[in-house]
């Protein structure tokens, strides 16, 4: 008679004690953390993810008593969240949106602390691995686009600007005109010095820089009216380097108190930014000229086509030329 074998009901891997390394003993914290595992690398990216970096390691040592890695679970992370939706930042509550975007910064800390595999070979094995909370979920809003009506009023109110002390009318207009025509991320624009102007540029002048988020280096072509606008800048600038002296990303605060100032005095409603000119930009291109708005913004168009055999300049140089403006951009004496 032939013996009967009885398998088990679950087959467990067999997995060799020391492929996955034992967890340190050490009460490590995340600012710990991040100074010998991750500075490096997020110092070489922008300054706004470096700023978002240290906002998390803040907001954890307030919220969580400053929590070390060895304790991180689904259920910290959930009550972490619960804090930051409890908490008001000068007066109101926390939008999902920040609160996902706080998450996605957390996320990395929490991946170099599992336990590496094939999917996270660079895990520390600091703490068990865990499901991440789900995002919240978020109400979709459409960008705020400045009509011309309103980019005529910035415009205007530029001549009461009272900051910078020097010429401070033309340099807030070239900020607008340039802003609309360009679309470059804010500090990208407010933070350009003088060499990154080429005025020789297929005869119509060009602005070159490095983008501080993506680090990708772009070239945009100058509208005739960004030129002009630029030439006399030039023309009155008490700085040979910086093309807005005083408009750097150290002095957000004050940059951003007299850009209210404007907003206000320009009659606009609710709680404009100065990014809203970039979404501006993009879609007053866009509806043209579809896809020339991406290629100005520095945003890649997919695929192999676009990477590979499309080249976009005619089309580019002709929608900078031939785009509508505001009147009031046509004033400049």
């Amino acid at each position: 008679m032939s013996a009967i074998i009885q398998l088990p009901h679950s087959i467990k891997l067999y997995r060799p004690e020391n492929d996955t390394p034992e967890k340190p003993s050490s009460r490590l914290t995340l600012r710990q953390l991040y100074d010998e595992h991750l500075a490096v690398e997020v110092k070489t990216r922008s300054r706004k993810t470096e700023q978002d970096y240290q906002t998390i390691l803040s907001d954890w040592e307030r919220l969580m008593n400053d929590l070390p890695v060895s304790e991180l679970s689904r259920s910290t992370l959930l009550e972490f969240r619960e804090r930051l939706q409890l908490e008001k930042v000068n007066g109101k509550f926390r939008s999902p949106a920040t609160i996902n975007k706080k998450f996605r910064v957390l996320g990395r800390f929490v991946r170099l602390c599992w336990p590496p595999d094939s999917h996270n070979p660079g895990g520390l094995n600091l703490c068990d691995y865990f499901l991440l909370p789900s995002r919240l979920p978020e109400e979709e809003t459409l960008p705020r686009i400045f009509s011309y009506e309103e980019l005529n009023s910035l415009y205007r109110a530029c001549d009461a600007q009272t900051w910078p002390r020097r010429n401070p009318a033309i340099i807030w207009k070239t900020i607008i005109v340039m802003h609309h025509c360009l679309g470059p991320r804010t500090y990208d624009l407010l933070e350009l010095n003088w060499e990154d102007v080429d005025w020789d540029f297929k005869g119509l002048g060009a602005v070159s820089f490095q983008a501080t988020k993506t680090r990708k280096l772009q070239r945009l072509p100058l509208a005739p009216v960004a030129r002009k606008h630029l030439e006399k800048l030039k023309e009155v600038s008490l700085s040979s380097k910086k093309v807005f002296p005083g408009f750097s990303y150290s002095n957000t605060t004050t940059v951003n108190r007299h850009w209210k100032k404007l907003a206000k005095r320009a009659g606009l409603s609710g709680n404009p930014h100065m990014e809203d000119m970039r979404k501006t930009c993009n879609t007053d291109y866009n509806d043209r000229w579809p896809g020339v708005g991406d290629w100005i913004l520095g945003h890649s168009l997919g695929g192999v086509n676009a990477r590979n055999y499309y080249n976009p300049t005619r089309i580019v140089l002709k929608a900078v030329q031939e785009l509508p403006r505001p009147s009031a951009f046509d004033s400049l004496s």
